[in-house]
């Protein structure tokens, strides 16, 4: 009922025609808009030193799948990029920022940087110029708990403190909502945990903390 109605909502309001691609940035990796491929084949600017799958698993019990970045913990250097791949629809790889309405949960002087939603099969790809804690979520599914924690070099800024967990706020400046709130608070993702692991599966995350929240719960 409302979960699926969310769903459907969330799914819906997404439009990539207004994407920008990589024409449109000069085939070079932006600061704010990084650089977009629509198709699988497309030549990067630059070679990534990592690789994120955006992915979709089957959630035991529920016809709502687990929306998941995998890895969902990842340690990178400073000047790092990432490849993020869209295997499955309808995702962003988006900054908590201020001017997405979030409490920030990247490094200071850092720009809300955000992927549009990218065609099945393409690839973004954004460079971690600044050391600290960068704490991203997909737009459309941030409420299911695909959310991510990138730490880059040293373990500083707002992402490193802990996440609060509670009902979704009405008005800005929200904090990370529902099981996107519990998957960032999991023990595995602790910024010193991904710094000794290198990265962090999404498996490694507790049952309990990918559990749906249902709108207004806990």
């Amino acid at each position: 009922g409302v979960v699926l109605g969310i769903i459907g909502y969330y799914t819906g309001v997404m439009d990539t025609s207004a994407s920008p691609t990589s024409d449109s940035i000069d085939n070079k990796i932006d600061p704010v808009l990084g650089f977009v491929a629509l198709t699988p084949d497309t030549v990067p600017p630059v070679q990534p030193d990592h690789e994120v799958n955006l992915i979709l698993l089957p959630r035991e019990g529920s016809p709502i799948p687990e929306f998941v970045f995998e890895p969902t913990g990842l340690f990178i250097q400073p000047g790092d990029t990432v490849k993020f791949n869209f295997d499955t629809y309808d995702h962003t790889v988006t900054a908590y920022h201020a001017a997405h309405g979030f409490a920030p949960r990247i490094p200071e002087a850092v720009e809300p940087f955000s992927s549009p939603v990218v065609p099945l099969g393409g690839y973004w790809l954004y460079t971690f110029e600044k050391e600290g804690v960068y704490d991203v979520f997909c737009s459309p599914h941030q409420i299911f708990g695909m959310v991510m924690r990138i730490v880059v070099g040293s373990p500083t800024g707002p992402g490193a403190s802990p996440v609060v967990v509670g009902p979704p706020s009405q008005e800005p400046p929200f904090q990370p909502s529902q099981t996107a709130g519990l998957v960032l608070s999991d023990l595995a993702l602790e910024p010193q945990n991904i710094i000794s692991a290198g990265s962090v599966s999404w498996n490694e995350i507790s049952t309990e903390n990918k559990r749906i929240i249902q709108p207004g719960g806990q």
